[in-house]
């Protein structure tokens, strides 16, 4: 009996801790997201714009700095369906040394991520956009600023 409540407890302790909604994350105050009332992530730099497959993203980026996390903020057009899945990272094209990322929705145009910046960040590192769509995969990136 004792060993049935052990197992409980632990499962469901685990399943608790493990389970999240990846459509919210906590900030500090005062930081989040643009266009949220009171939920500005600080310091961001328009990066510009980059094609990939039939989309045309603009691109915003907190500060990227090697060996941290970069928050990054893909806008897309006004009533073009977002994606369903967009991954990044930061680095060279092929993704060696670097971790890609998942983005988030954010509202009906945006996406967010927050993207692990190398350390040592390599010569030529790019922003990099990977776009899955009916279509197929395509990918594009962006000078990242330091």
């Amino acid at each position: 009996m004792k060993l049935q409540l052990c197992i409980g407890l632990f499962s469901a302790f685990v399943f608790a801790a493990c389970s999240h909604d990846d459509s919210h994350h906590d900030h500090p105050a005062g930081q989040g997201h643009p266009g949220e009332e009171g939920h500005a992530h600080g310091a961001e730099a328009a990066l510009g714009e980059v094609k990939v497959g039939t989309y045309t993203v603009k691109v915003t980026a907190g500060a990227i700095e090697p060996g941290k996390e970069a928050e990054i903020d893909l806008t897309f057009a006004d009533g073009v369906a977002l994606p369903g899945t967009v991954r990044g990272w930061i680095g060279i094209e092929s993704g060696v040394g670097s971790m890609k990322t998942k983005f988030g929705e954010e509202g009906a145009t945006g996406m967010h991520a927050h993207v692990e910046v190398p350390k040592p960040l390599p010569a030529g590192s790019m922003l990099w956009v990977e776009i899955e769509a009916a279509a197929g995969t395509s990918r594009g990136s962006i000078a990242i600023q330091r």
